[in-house]
């Protein structure tokens, strides 16, 4: 999210004010093993907006992105 409560549009999560690595490590370092799941995302070319925050193309990006930070703090998943 960029702007304030009021006033506010969605970003991906790579885009928005958190540092999304350092929450993923500190994460590791309190040994979390708990489930996460991306938050609201922007909408995209060719998809509704009659859920707005939940469309599935913004979602699968943000669900790779967390994959990928966590690959990156704690290694691969093991198969």
């Amino acid at each position: 999210m960029r702007g304030t409560p009021s006033h506010f549009v969605e970003t991906f999560h790579d885009n928005g004010p958190t540092d999304m690595l350092a929450c993923m490590r500190a994460y590791q370092d309190i040994g979390f093993d708990g489930a996460l799941r991306p938050d609201h995302v922007p909408t995209l070319h060719g998809e509704s907006n009659d859920k707005p925050g939940y469309a599935i193309l913004g979602r699968l990006f943000a669900v790779g992105y967390i994959r990928g930070l966590s690959e990156a703090v704690s290694g691969p998943a093991p198969a």
